[in-house]
């Protein structure tokens, strides 16, 4: 597995280099194989890099995109990733819908349980037609962050039970008592380390001594827990 660890002066030059990468990856990958596989994230810091995308002539008809996790709320809502996506890559990119698998939001699943359950069937059934001798669904690319604890996706530090999770996909999580949302659903490090290419894109003021702790290793923050099987690249903002 490669570690790659690259330092841009700003945000907004490590979000082109972020675009070029990706778009690269699933043009490749598209040669290769027909289709691209991907997984977004929330947050800020790949925003930028989403409307890069918007404006790039990636194949959209062969790219299923999914997200790694979201808070559980309706889409139309604020603090939706799925929201964010949308207005970011997704509409001003015109991807089509049949293309496009969003966590499940409360209006359609009942409870976040529930909503977990079902975002796992529908990665499992997508997964089986594009890879049907894999036991575990092996994502081209997952693009994640960090936050100022620590945590990636919806995995948190201190959550024994999530992070020592071996045998679900995606799960329901609760998030710290400090976090605007709590109810979460979030895909799990199984499928997150069985991905092929795990970008990070970090940026955020006041993380300089966290990022050196989670490139060292230190097993205390969920994201140095991550590791994809082929590459996992880290992509820093130096203004953090």
């Amino acid at each position: 597995m490669k570690k790659t660890v690259k330092y841009f002066k700003n945000l907004g030059v490590l979000s082109k280099a972020a675009a070029v990468f990706i778009a690269k990856f699933a043009a490749s990958e598209i040669k290769k194989k027909g289709y691209f596989t991907m997984a977004v994230s929330g947050g800020d810091a790949p925003v930028m890099t989403y409307r890069l995308l918007s404006k790039s002539k990636m194949d959209w008809k062969k790219i299923f995109v999914f997200w790694q996790d979201d808070r559980f709320v309706n889409y139309d809502e604020r603090y939706s990733n799925v929201k964010l996506v949308f207005d970011s890559m997704i509409t001003p990119a015109k991807i089509p819908y049949n293309m496009i698998f969003p966590v499940p939001a409360p209006e359609f699943a009942p409870t976040p349980a529930k909503a977990a359950l079902s975002y796992e069937l529908i990665i499992k059934r997508i997964f089986s037609r594009l890879q049907p001798s894999s036991k575990i669904p092996r994502l081209d690319l997952i693009i994640a962050g960090v936050g100022p604890d620590g945590h990636t996706a919806s995995l948190f530090p201190g959550d024994k039970k999530a992070l020592g999770e071996k045998r679900r996909l995606v799960i329901n999580v609760s998030a710290p008592k400090t976090a605007v949302v709590k109810q979460r659903v979030t895909m799990t490090l199984p499928l997150i380390n069985g991905c092929s290419t795990l970008l990070y894109i970090i940026s955020g003021k006041g993380k300089a001594a966290l990022m050196k702790e989670i490139l060292k290793g230190n097993k205390k923050y969920p994201a140095a827990l991550t590791k994809a099987k082929k590459e996992t690249a880290w992509f820093i903002d130096r203004e953090i």
